[in-house]
């Protein structure tokens, strides 16, 4: 299966933010990976889009970039205990001044 691949242009320092629709009530949760070395997760939240129960809401990231460079962020929607992701989102993050 082929990830699609959303590009970002970021200016180093600034932080930008990734927005991804989540449901927690089914176990499911956004986990980031990508390089630490060139981005610095700064927060993590979850906000449900109301309060009835098995709604879904928005996860978001915020991340700083710290280095200037090319790299990949690779979003995965799966719960803890399982090891096949129920989504994947790949975002191709460059760095300029």
């Amino acid at each position: 299966m082929t990830v699609p691949t959303q590009k970002l242009n970021v200016k180093l320092g600034n932080e930008f933010l990734i927005e991804l629709p989540s449901n927690r009530t089914t176990g499911h949760k956004w986990e980031a990976n990508y390089n630490k070395l060139l981005l610095q997760l700064s927060t993590t939240k979850y906000k449900r889009a109301s309060e009835k129960t098995g709604g879904g809401g928005t996860e978001s990231f915020t991340f700083i970039p710290c280095e200037k460079g090319i790299t990949l962020i690779r979003m995965h929607y799966k719960r803890p205990w399982e090891k096949i992701n129920a989504k994947e989102v790949l975002y191709e993050v460059t760095i300029d001044n």
